[in-house]
């Protein structure tokens, strides 16, 4: 009687690694940054206080709120500190090029945050 009850509570421990283990995607990916984008260029969606809001892929529509726009390019979003002649030289709506200064880290919040210097393209 021993031996069974060992014998069982080993299948079972087994059976909750095997299913921890192969368990499938989950909503928590949505937060994983697509490695494709690699953020050397997209498109200025909003400007505001010495930042610009960049997405990877162009909007349908640029005049769509904020909040719609982000939706749309989650996870692919960053928010880009400026120098003033950068912020001064964009506008909603241009595509630029993004270089992030070496050693020049990305927050990885939704929509990221850098500091970098664009140009439009």
């Amino acid at each position: 009687m021993k031996k069974n009850s060992i014998f069982l509570v080993f299948l079972i421990a087994m059976l909750v690694v095997v299913t921890g283990c192969s368990s499938s995607s989950n909503s928590d990916e949505r937060w994983v940054y697509d490695e494709h984008w690699d953020y050397k260029d997209g498109f200025v969606v909003s400007k505001e206080s010495g930042r610009i809001l960049v997405v990877r892929d162009k909007p349908s529509n640029f005049k769509a709120p904020l909040n719609e726009i982000l939706k749309n390019a989650e996870p692919n979003a960053m928010w880009i500190s400026v120098e003033q002649a950068d912020y001064d030289a964009v506008a909603v709506g241009d595509r630029v090029s993004i270089e992030i200064p070496n050693g020049g880290g990305i927050d990885q919040p939704y929509p990221a945050q850098t500091t970098a210097d664009v140009k439009k393209k």
